[in-house]
């Protein structure tokens, strides 16, 4: 009996986070909505995003069904969104700054013109944070700022600097949130209301005339008719003469030439199916002596998380006549972490292979 009501605990414990996440996405813009505060300033706009612990699951679960990631890419995302957030160390808040006025805006150094408040009034300063938002800013210009861990989520983020006001405070909504932190409007005093009833409008003594009708102006007289002109007798066609030129002699002209980014990019293409066997046969002679298949396969699951970055797109920058770098970006909601790996090209024969 005791095994029964475990199994059943389990059950329902499994069928309420199936529940939970659904519609991953839609729980996903739900959190996003309460952590997320924007504020107006003189030739600017700041919003900040929040990214809380309970951002983690919902988001890596909507990313792994938008992009079809096994379960192995599942816990590779899962862990790199942790590690680059720093989420459950530090409270990470993405700033977002819209400068558009005349001239840069400057909030350097930006550690002095952000602080993070507490609902007991204490004021923290940022651990660290992106060195762009030190710099004059034009446009949109976007960077990560960590505060220390915080035991309660009702705190609320503190800018100086924007403008008109010495400080605009960004609160964030939080079940159970303290009241300090919702503006709450009073009522207005109820205003009296005085109907005054003004006498009827005189009546006209005499109708009004209607407008005279116009008569429309004569139209003009039709154009003269246009003499007839000859038609125009092309000339006739030269006549063309084919020569039919003798077949060549076999060469190695004839070979299709692939060329270099061609077979990257069909490496690439393969990685991201995950095709282990014929990616390790496009391997130069080198790499397949150093790397047995078993290896090579090992190599590919550590990059887990690279793989499914090239999903998304990426761009092949070459170094050199034998060498390149594929940069691709990892999405992490308004954000991107670039990543990067270099292949060596070597010819072997008439193809091209991969070093790996």
């Amino acid at each position: 009996m005791k095994k029964m009501r475990s199994m059943l605990g389990c059950l329902i414990f499994f069928l309420s986070v199936g529940v939970a996440f659904a519609n991953p996405f839609e729980e996903t813009i739900r959190i996003l909505e309460n952590r997320t505060a924007f504020h107006w300033g003189r030739d600017c706009f700041i919003w900040l995003v929040h990214y809380s612990e309970d951002l983690v699951d919902p988001w890596v679960e909507a990313e792994a069904g938008r992009m079809g990631m096994s379960d192995v890419e599942r816990r590779a995302y899962r862990e790199s969104f942790i590690s680059d957030l720093s989420i459950g160390t530090a409270e990470p808040v993405l700033v977002t700054i819209h400068a558009f006025g005349a001239r840069p805006l400057s909030f350097a150094p930006f550690s002095e013109r952000i602080v993070l408040i507490t609902p007991r009034g204490e004021r923290i300063r940022p651990i660290r944070y992106n060195r762009a938002l030190d710099q004059p800013l034009s446009g949109v210009v976007q960077g990560l700022v960590f505060f220390p861990k915080q035991s309660d989520p009702n705190f609320a983020i503190g800018i100086s600097g924007m403008g008109v006001y010495d400080e605009r405070i960004f609160s964030f909504v939080n079940e159970g949130a303290i009241s300090g932190y919702v503006s709450i409007t009073p009522p207005p005093e109820e205003i009296e209301v005085v109907v005054v009833e003004l006498p009827p409008a005189p009546r006209p003594t005499q109708t009004p005339r209607a407008p005279a009708r116009r008569e429309p102006p004569p139209l003009p007289p039709p154009p003269p008719p246009q003499p007839l002109q000859p038609p125009v007798i092309p000339a006739a066609e030269p006549e063309i003469v084919v020569v039919e030129a003798p077949p060549e002699e076999d060469s190695d002209r004839d070979i299709a030439y692939v060329s270099r980014e061609q077979v990257l990019r069909t490496f690439l293409d393969l990685w991201m199916k995950f095709d282990v066997g014929t990616m390790y046969s496009m391997l130069s002679e080198i790499s397949q002596r150093q790397f047995t298949r078993q290896e090579f396969e090992t190599d590919l699951r550590e990059l887990t998380d690279f793989r499914s970055a090239l999903r998304g797109g990426y761009r092949i920058d070459w170094l050199g006549a034998n060498q390149a770098r594929i940069v691709t970006a990892r999405r992490i909601l308004f954000i991107r972490t670039l990543l990067d790996r270099t292949f060596g090209v070597v010819r072997e024969g008439s193809t091209w292979k991969i070093v790996w």
